[in-house]
């Protein structure tokens, strides 16, 4: 099998897994047509449907199935015999009954009564369709998967014919599996199996994958402890979605810290109070103010005072007084 076919496979029964609860071992109910054109291709039967899979099988095949293949077995038998050859006591294509063991199968009508062997086509759809009465719909409540194969034109032709690959295409939750030249194919979901897989899908979003709704007394768990858990569970749930963290809920944001100038600290003058230039307790910085102009000199401040000649001692002079 090459691999791309090989991941699509894996991808549709991994669909089924999730859609329809799906699980290995599968169980695989084949036909007539399956086991002639697998005999006739010398593909066995085991290994060929795990390796399409991707899982564990165990195949079966019905009564109605065997009663239809020994029908056919019989009248080939009656051919031999007249052409004056010597017949063999079982079909080739069956297998043994420990390879592929029988799967019993009871058909009843509207009104209950058993029906014994019917045509292996309306076999295989009863089994997948979960044998509905009435206005229920059809279901595949054991997980079957239907192996089969194209049938003879001779049978096609034939009066009374079912398909039964498309009619099982009509029930939800079926995979079918083919033979078409010695290669075994594996079908996409169906129209209906991808509505009923997308319904599922909206009602598990709608409803949510918790229950919030109070439960009934004496509905579900009947202890009260379980109770008192699932309301403990809803109130954390509410106070965490009401609190300041809650998620999805938008905060004051400051600004960035590495985006803002520092502030500078200056030293303090003495006895504590702000040196010059500091900033005031308004936060508004000092303005110095000049006397004067700058580089001129105010009228008078050359000459000398009167009170400054005061303070002037007098030169002593070095000459000698006169005798």
């Amino acid at each position: 099998m090459r691999a791309k076919r090989s991941k699509k496979y894996r991808k549709i029964m991994s669909a089924y897994q999730m859609a329809f609860s799906f699980r290995e071992p599968y169980q695989v109910l084949v036909d007539s047509h399956f086991l002639k054109t697998c005999h006739a291709f010398h593909m066995p039967l085991q290994r060929y449907l795990e390796n399409t899979l991707h899982g564990q099988c165990k195949l079966f095949v019905t009564a109605c199935t065997i009663d239809r293949v020994m029908a056919d077995f019989e009248k080939e038998k009656e051919k031999i015999k007249a052409s004056g050859g010597r017949p063999k006591g079982r079909p080739d294509f069956l297998p043994p009954p420990l390879e592929v063991p029988m799967r019993h199968c009871k058909h009843r009508n509207n009104e209950g009564e058993e029906l014994g062997v019917i045509g292996e086509s309306r076999c295989l759809l009863d089994l997948l369709a979960g044998q509905p009465h009435g206005n229920e719909l059809a279901k595949n409540k054991q997980h079957y998967i239907l192996a089969t194969a194209e049938p003879d034109e001779r049978e096609v032709r034939s009066k009374g014919y079912l398909d039964v690959r498309e009619r099982a295409r009509m029930i939800p939750g079926v995979p079918v599996v083919y033979v078409k030249r010695s290669v075994m194919i594996l079908e996409e979901l169906s129209g209906v199996s991808e509505r009923s897989k997308n319904k599922a899908e909206k009602a598990k979003f709608s409803d949510g994958l918790l229950d919030t709704r109070k439960r009934k007394r004496g509905e579900g768990v009947d202890s009260d402890e379980s109770d008192d858990e699932l309301e403990d569970l809803l109130l954390a749930r509410e106070a965490l979605a009401q609190g300041p963290g809650a998620r999805g809920q938008k905060r004051a944001k400051g600004p960035n810290p590495m985006s803002v100038k520092k502030k500078k600290v200056k030293l303090t003058g003495e006895g504590g109070q702000p040196a010059e230039g500091d900033q005031t307790v308004d936060g508004a910085k000092k303005k110095r103010t000049r006397r004067g102009g700058r580089g001129k000199r105010k009228p008078g401040m050359g000459q000398e005072t009167s009170s400054d000649k005061a303070h002037v001692p007098e030169p002593v002079s070095s000459a000698q007084p006169e005798v």
